[in-house]
């Protein structure tokens, strides 16, 4: 019976593993090949991610991860749903406080998630500026 039950004990972690595993890429889904990326630590130590996917130089994929608190949580989600359909250009548009209001308010002592996740996003978009030349001379022209 001891041996049976160490059987057990061994499939059943195995299971609780394999369900970690298979929620935190359900929750946490990945841009393959992100066009832009973006990893950026805050003064709090929260880090986030953001990759983003561009099509005819609108945004059409977009992940995000972050270790922080549920608040840094939100609005890194936040962030790139609102990325979601727009330029770089309209992303640059994309402030703290937009991303506040997008995600209901936030208690002060956390409106600095917001700040870090418009400047996760940011950082993507200036990535993804670099890396695309013909992205950098049209917006250069617009101006």
């Amino acid at each position: 019976m001891n041996g049976l039950s160490l059987l057990l004990g061994i499939a059943v972690l195995l299971v609780i593993a394999l369900a970690w595993f298979a929620a935190y890429y359900w929750l946490n889904p990945h841009v393959a090949s992100p066009d832009g990326k973006a990893r950026v630590v805050g003064t709090c130590g929260d880090v986030m991610e953001i990759s983003l996917k561009f099509r005819e130089d609108r945004v059409a994929e977009g992940s995000s991860w972050t270790n922080g608190c549920a608040h840094s949580f939100n609005c890194v989600c936040a962030a790139v749903d609102m990325a979601k359909g727009k330029t770089a250009e309209e992303i640059l548009d994309i402030t703290g406080l937009r991303i506040q209001e997008a995600v209901g308010g936030l208690p002060r002592d956390h409106w600095h998630c917001a700040g870090l996740a418009a400047e996760t996003l940011h950082a993507a978009v200036d990535n993804y500026m670099q890396a695309s030349p013909g992205v950098a001379q049209k917006r250069g022209k617009q101006r």
